[in-house]
Formats: C-alpha cells, structure tokens, sequence
C-alpha cells in the first residue's frame, strides 16, 4: 500500500469507539490482537441464504443478494481468509470475523478497508496486557 494509499480518510479522522475500532453508517468494527470483527445490521428475520460474504486475502464484499454491496473493497492489511468467519446473531445482526495474516506484530487496522474513513489512532486505547498472557 502507498503512502498515498494509507493516508486516504486521514483528514477526516473519526474517534475510536470501545472496541478500538470505528463505527460507520453501515456497519462498526472493533479489533483485538489477532482479528478485526465487523458488525453489520440486518433488517429484522435476515437469513444466512439472503447473504453474499465474500472474503479473499485482501478483499471483502458483503451485502444482502440483489442489493449493492454494504461493504466493498481492498482490506486495510491481508486476512487468513480460510480462518475468517460469519455468522448471523438475534436474526438481525452479521458478525464478521476477520483473522490478521500477521498478528505478531500487534498491528492495530484505522480501516477495514483502503480509503474509507479512519478513525484516530491517537484515541485508540488497546486493552493492557497482564504478565500472564505472554508468551513464556
């Protein structure tokens, strides 16, 4: 990704919600160590066969069959697309979870995808790390 690339929505910087991550019109994704999670409403009794979820290495697509995509384009940084998974909670809500390609380097997303709006990392406030979840 270009540096040009990576700077796309930064004038524009939204505050981190609690789940370090943003929360768009469409959809809110939060992030951990090792996943991005991506929540997307769906109107009320939305079945997983009413769904298209398309996610490759450096690509997502998802939306409901027949209608424009809720969320298109290149990924912030390359997924372990085999590891990545969906599922549909209280019959209205799609839960995305995106696994990061390369977790050991604690890399924290400002987008899910290149060139939507960023939130500030300066307000991002990971979770501490206790002595006992190291690796020994």
């Amino acid at each position: 990704m270009s540096l040009i690339e990576s700077q796309k929505g930064m004038l524009d910087l939204m505050p981190c919600n609690e789940q370090c991550g943003g929360d768009y019109d469409t959809y809110s994704f939060g992030q951990g160590d090792l996943d991005v999670s991506v929540t997307v409403p769906l109107p009320e009794n939305t079945t997983p066969k009413m769904l298209s979820v398309h996610i490759t290495a450096s690509n997502i697509t998802v939306g409901l069959k027949g209608k424009p995509p809720i969320i298109s384009g290149e990924l912030y940084k390359i997924v372990k697309a085999s590891e990545c998974t969906w599922c549909i909670e209280d019959k209205k809500l799609l839960v995305i979870t995106l696994v990061k390609a390369n977790s050991q380097n604690e890399e924290w997303w400002p987008c899910v995808t290149v060139g939507e709006r960023q939130i500030d990392m300066k307000t991002l406030k990971p979770p501490s790390k206790h002595i006992s979840d190291l690796d020994e």
